[in-house]
């Protein structure tokens, strides 16, 4: 069985940010469940990636979908904040990516 690969959520946020409106691929997962549940976490701004977990805030300004695939399902994600929304995202973090640094440091 081969492993997922890994997502670069901050780099998903970035390209849905620097495209509003445009659905951007997140990942393809094989279980639909799993799939759902990635909808659900960037729809609430979080994700369960501890070093990633603020990538899709502010709440609410991304919206999230899944469909079905031959393998499994894709998520996809699209910005539809406004700017205040971004310049907001990107001072959390800044603020937060020393942290995040030094916690995987540890």
């Amino acid at each position: 069985m081969t492993r997922r690969k890994h997502i670069d959520h901050f780099a998903v946020a970035d390209a849905c940010r620097a495209n509003p409106g445009e659905w951007q691929p997140v990942g393809e997962y094989r279980a639909t469940t799993t799939a759902q549940g990635m909808v659900w976490h960037i729809r609430r701004g979080s994700t369960k990636n501890l070093t990633q977990r603020w990538a899709y805030l502010p709440v609410g300004s991304f919206e999230a979908r899944h469909t079905l695939t031959e393998f499994g399902a894709r998520v996809e994600a699209r910005y539809v904040g406004s700017a205040e929304d971004a310049a907001w995202a990107d001072a959390l973090t800044a603020l937060l990516t020393p942290a995040l640094t030094a916690e995987e440091a540890s």
